[in-house]
């Protein structure tokens, strides 16, 4: 069984797990083979921020920590490291706004679907963790300057640009994987994150066509999702040995 501590891992050893959680046939099998039993409401980071960060919670300055880099000479590695890094951005992200539940004008419902999309972010985080391994593993220090994990609005206007930015990053990110168990395991997450930014944009606008955001997702290069990424992290994100080459997606962006 794999834990989520489990450290020092190589990127051979990054593969097998990749086949172990392809195995996995439902949610409870995953969880098992993470070594989390049933549940997930106890991972690192599921209680995110003191009172205070729950209504100003941008007490970090994008890009004024220590530089985080991240080498496409590894390969699968580098992609799911990437992987890593939007998936902490987004548990603390959700971890906060379910923190600051109590004092929001966030409804019931609204809280029990956020509740389950964080949920399914700690999941992804601990996916990760688990595949990549200490040796490999980035930290980062997540910022969300100017959201107030209070306010609906702000919190679904933010919710949906995450979901979204998600999305073209994986998309655009998967042109450079090059195994196949790499491939299904962050399909497998990219289809979940569109599942939540239709059902965000279903909050935001309900019973409206606003959940299909149009005929194709965007697509993008490492550097466009870097400089998006940028405004959530307080960790300088670099990128070293980036191919030269990026194929755009049908809407062009990248």
């Amino acid at each position: 069984m794999t834990d989520v501590t489990t450290r020092g891992a190589s990127p051979p050893r990054i593969l097998e797990r990749l086949a172990d959680f392809s195995t996995a046939t439902s949610r409870r099998e995953f969880l098992r083979i993470l070594g989390l039993g049933g549940t997930i409401a106890l991972l690192p980071g599921a209680a995110a921020c003191d009172s205070e960060s729950l209504t100003e919670p941008g007490n970090g300055i994008p890009g004024s920590g220590d530089p985080v880099v991240i080498d496409f000479a590894q390969g699968d590695v580098a992609v799911l490291q990437l992987a890593s890094v939007l998936e902490q951005i987004e548990v603390e992200f959700y971890s906060g706004v379910v923190a600051a539940f109590a004092t929001s004008n966030i409804s019931a419902g609204d809280q029990a679907v956020l509740t389950e999309i964080r949920d399914h972010e700690l999941a992804h985080r601990a996916f990760l963790d688990a595949t990549l391994g200490a040796a490999a593993a980035i930290p980062v220090t997540p910022t969300f300057r100017g959201v107030s994990f209070i306010d609906r609005v702000a919190v679904l206007t933010a919710a949906r640009t995450l979901e979204d930015l998600g999305i073209a990053t994986y998309n655009g990110a998967a042109q450079y994987i090059t195994t196949p168990g790499t491939l299904l395991e962050l399909a497998k997450i990219a289809s979940v994150e569109g599942r939540h930014s239709s059902t965000i944009r279903d909050l935001q606008q309900p019973k409206t066509n606003f959940f299909s955001q149009g005929m194709s997702d965007d697509a993008f290069s490492p550097a466009m999702s870097a400089t998006a990424l940028q405004d959530y992290l307080v960790d300088k994100l670099a990128f070293a040995n980036v191919p030269t080459t990026f194929i755009p997606g049908p809407n062009g962006s990248g």
